[in-house]
């Protein structure tokens, strides 16, 4: 059975309308997660050397830029853990933005909460008391213009401390401190 020309198009206006609203970023912070596509938000890597890695987390403006740092630095210290290295040392870091429309979703409890009146009674008489009842509030989606934040670091990694010079630290204690962090 073939679809008539209409039904193709409003098929492939609704698959590209779909498509448009989930490509479209969220105006909110980035987890760290990995970033399942190319464009994707969160963290990547590529090998440069046998012992040099470049690490980008990709994230909202709305994600604080330390935050962006520390998860960049965790992926980095995942990676040498990965690679059985002991060390680190940041050779280089590098910070982009671009702006980027996104969808902002807004709760709105403009309304006046209603109010369930019932009968409390006690040895001495009934009263009526009012309690606020949750309202249904809506939720609004709005274009906004957010920046994409392309926070790299080009990370070494040794199992000599001394090898990397001075800014060198322990990928225990960056994991440590992450842990410590996420609680």
């Amino acid at each position: 059975m073939r679809l008539p020309t209409k039904m193709k198009i409003a098929a492939l206006a609704c698959s590209l309308f779909v498509t448009a609203c989930t490509t479209t970023p969220i105006a909110s912070p980035t987890p760290y997660k990995s970033a399942v596509t190319k464009e994707g938000y969160g963290y990547s890597s590529v090998q440069l050397t046998d012992n040099e890695y470049r690490v980008l987390f990709k994230a909202t403006d709305r994600t604080p830029a330390d935050v962006i740092q520390q998860f960049a630095l965790r992926r980095a210290a995942e990676l040498a853990k990965k690679h059985n290295y002991e060390w680190l040392a940041i050779v280089k870091t590098d910070v982009d933005k671009k702006p980027v429309m996104a969808r902002a979703v807004t709760h709105n409890t403009d309304e006046p909460q209603p109010f369930a009146t019932n009968q409390q009674c006690t040895m001495s008489g009934c009263t009526e008391v009012a309690q606020p009842v949750p309202g249904q509030g809506q939720n609004t989606v709005t274009q906004t213009q957010i920046n994409d934040v392309y926070f790299s670091i080009l990370v070494r990694m040794s199992n000599t401390q001394g090898s990397l010079g001075k800014n060198v630290m322990s990928v225990e204690e960056i994991l440590a401190n992450q842990a410590d962090n996420a609680k």
